[in-house]
């Protein structure tokens, strides 16, 4: 592979591809476990053809998540606090290697913990993605050394500076240079859209949010995408190199959305935001 230069090619399901993950609750009543685990992997394998990979290699982190802790004791606050500290630091990475997939006939069976994954083209065909709905994912690559780091950065891994930790992590595991780090952003809530009657509760660092969150008579609207350019700019990215998709979840009728399922339960579920490394074909989609 090191004298073939493959594209990194860029997609999305939409609700027409049907609900990308395993949980219950978007799935007809009374389907076992193993009748859903049978419907989520076909959706799998149909959307890897439609893109030109294989469905069952497709790999998602299992992120760390901080602690809901409204309404908990002082004891039980430090509990759940050095729980969530103890599992691994903030914005770690994990680089995907042949040795770690190996024998693995579906991906979806490989845990692994981290905030970040990255692979590079040395795995073509085989695939990033997390199943968000609303929630925007990165897509940091050193197009020098063809790497790619992937990571689902919501409002609380906003918060807690996960954009700005996979430039770091880009840069520790290539030594990427400024000028070939890009950044694409896939479909996510946007900020005319994106509204909270208060300051969300995942809201602790206040810096990353100055002038992201604006009240409009008590709507607050929340910038998603001005926390996270104010995150890559810090970090020496520059912004010709910054892509933002133009797909609101909102209030596209094509994507799941937690902020409309509320009042249209048909929005209900999560699609695929997810990348791999291929020669592109035609019907590759940019985000």
């Amino acid at each position: 592979m090191t004298n073939v230069r493959l594209n990194l090619n860029y997609f999305y399901s939409t609700i027409s591809d049907g609900n990308m993950n395993t949980n219950p609750k978007f799935y007809k009543e009374g389907m076992t476990r193993e009748e859903i685990k049978q419907d989520f992997t076909k959706r799998r394998i149909c959307l890897g053809e439609q893109h030109g990979f294989s469905g069952l290699k497709i790999l998602t982190p299992i992120q760390k998540s901080r602690p809901n802790l409204e309404g908990v004791t002082k004891a039980e606050k430090q509990s759940l606090l050095a729980k969530y500290n103890s599992k691994y630091p903030d914005g770690h990475y994990v680089r995907i290697t042949e040795e770690m997939i190996e024998g693995y006939e579906d991906l979806y069976d490989l845990d692994i913990y981290s905030d970040i994954l990255m692979i590079g083209a040395d795995l073509p065909k085989i695939a990033l993605a997390y199943p968000v709905a609303d929630c925007p994912v990165l897509f940091v690559e050193d197009t020098k050394n063809q790497v790619v780091a992937m990571a689902h950065c919501g409002g609380e891994y906003i918060d807690r500076s996960l954009p700005s930790q996979m430039i770091d992590s880009i840069r520790e595991e290539t030594d990427a240079k400024t000028e070939d780090i890009s950044v694409v952003v896939g479909p996510y809530a946007h900020k005319e859209n994106f509204i909270y009657h208060g300051i969300p509760q995942w809201v602790h660092n206040f810096k990353v949010w100055s002038e992201a969150i604006v009240d409009t008579c008590g709507n607050f609207h929340i910038d998603m995408e001005m926390a996270i350019r104010n995150q890559l700019l810090k970090q020496g990215v520059y912004d010709s190199n910054i892509v933002f998709s133009d797909l609101d979840t909102i209030t596209d009728p094509r994507f799941y959305s937690n902020n409309r399922a509320r009042v249209h339960p048909e929005k209900a579920g999560r699609f695929y935001s997810g990348c791999f490394y291929n020669k592109c074909k035609e019907k590759c989609k940019t985000l």
